[in-house]
């Protein structure tokens, strides 16, 4: 289902605030199954500082519900730690081991991140697992990036408003060290979990966006002008900054303040530092997932700073019952002129579906929508960056794409 021009679910929720992306959480247990005892058995590196917690995290509320501190475990030896729990029989159990919280999660030997581990809780026990942990993420010297082009990285930035300092990763295009364009200045993308879209050694699972190559890749061929694309890490606090709502099961609602930090104090230093088109109407803001929704909201209440376009994947819009979209249909007249681009993919789960159906039907009234408005369904596409991935270029097309590329990639078929 695709519309676009003038004619025109709940995805489980996603918990993982982990530095990479977010994971689906998936059903955990069966009503009514037998209770399986389980215990794990896991050794930390040596280096692991004397005296620190380790802690069991995952998709099960009796681990924690993906908050970096879960469930302690207790200590079973030198480098060497326990956890007994009972899980009903049928449960897939999705984990991580951290020293309490995401900056201090595992990761492969290499300091990659890591996928998560999976147990499948099988009666009638008791199940016994033993897990290694190569090395933790503040222990390890992180693996050089490999980012396509020129790029700036720019650690441990600040806020007045939030709780967390984050990694900013700046794609630069192709000219922008040549002296023929030391006076020209760039249109620029804002994205969140900016840890998942360029490099696969910190993107979650190692798989990212390609955003990167996707970027060199379309104006080298004259489809996509010239464009800084800023990737903002996501946090611990991923949850709290992604979502413009309070949940009344899940929480969260910070999404103003995340906001401020965009404007107040991130866009000014990006602008400051480097040769940005500061106007509005050059400056777009793109996410997926819980980022989607905040991608939505943040632009359409602030087009006076994101005027270029909004990118909006597999938005998380049944967040909080789905208020943001009568909220947005609120903002039409002032903040939904920009170009907009909506996608949700068919295996991403019925509710997950539906709402992006309403927000269409609801942007959409008569079935008329608004110029450079695009939702697209994607066939067999799940909720994950290789899916975002294959994809990228046509949300990026409808927002800054030349006339050219517009033809050889539409976004109506």
């Amino acid at each position: 289902m695709w519309r676009t021009g003038p004619s025109r679910g709940r995805l489980g929720m996603k918990l993982a605030l982990v530095l990479a992306s977010v994971l689906v959480l998936a059903p955990v247990g069966l009503a009514g199954a037998a209770q399986v005892a389980c215990r794990f058995e896991v050794e930390v590196p040596a280096g692991t500082p004397a005296g620190d917690t380790v802690y069991l995290i995952g998709n099960h509320p009796a681990i924690g519900a993906w908050k970096g501190s879960g469930v302690a475990l207790q200590p079973a030896g030198p480098g060497k730690f326990r956890y007994q729990g009972k899980f009903p029989a049928g449960t897939r159990l999705e984990f991580k081991f951290t020293r309490g919280d995401f900056g201090r999660v595992e990761k492969s030997a290499a300091g990659h991140e890591l996928p998560n581990r999976t147990l499948e809780v099988t009666g009638p026990g008791p199940v016994v697992a033993t897990f290694r942990v190569a090395a933790w993420a503040d222990l390890i010297e992180p693996p050089a990036p490999t980012i396509t082009g020129k790029y700036q990285i720019w650690r441990n930035f600040p806020s007045r408003f939030l709780g967390h300092r984050r990694t900013i990763t700046i794609l630069l295009p192709r000219s922008y060290d040549d002296p023929a364009a030391r006076e020209r200045r760039y249109p620029v993308l804002y994205m969140h979990d900016g840890n998942n879209l360029f490099d696969p050694a910190q993107s979650f699972g190692g798989v990212d966006w390609g955003v990167d190559e996707t970027v060199d890749e379309l104006t080298r061929t004259g489809e996509l002008p010239e464009l800084i694309v800023v990737g903002v890490a996501n946090t611990a606090a991923r949850l709290e900054e992604y979502t413009p709502f309070p949940d009344p099961r899940h929480g969260g609602g910070k999404g103003d303040l995340y906001g401020r930090f965009l404007i107040e104090e991130l866009k000014p230093a990006v602008d400051a530092r480097l040769r940005t088109r500061p106007e509005a109407a050059a400056t777009a803001l793109g996410g997926s997932s819980l980022g989607g929704l905040i991608s939505l909201y943040l632009g359409l209440k602030h087009p006076e700073v994101f005027g270029g376009g909004l990118i909006v994947m597999s938005p998380s819009f049944w967040w909080a019952g789905g208020r943001i979209i009568p909220w947005a249909v609120e903002q039409r007249g002032a903040g939904g002129r920009a170009p907009l681009w909506v996608d949700i993919g068919l295996a991403e789960g019925e509710e997950a579906l539906s709402f992006c159906r309403k927000f269409d039907r609801a942007w959409c009234p008569g079935g008329i929508a608004p110029a450079r408005y695009c939702y697209r369904e994607v066939p067999q596409a799940g909720h994950h960056e290789a899916a975002w991935r294959a994809r990228f270029a046509q949300p990026l097309l409808h927002l800054f794409g030349t006339r050219a590329g517009r033809a050889s990639h539409p976004s109506r078929r």
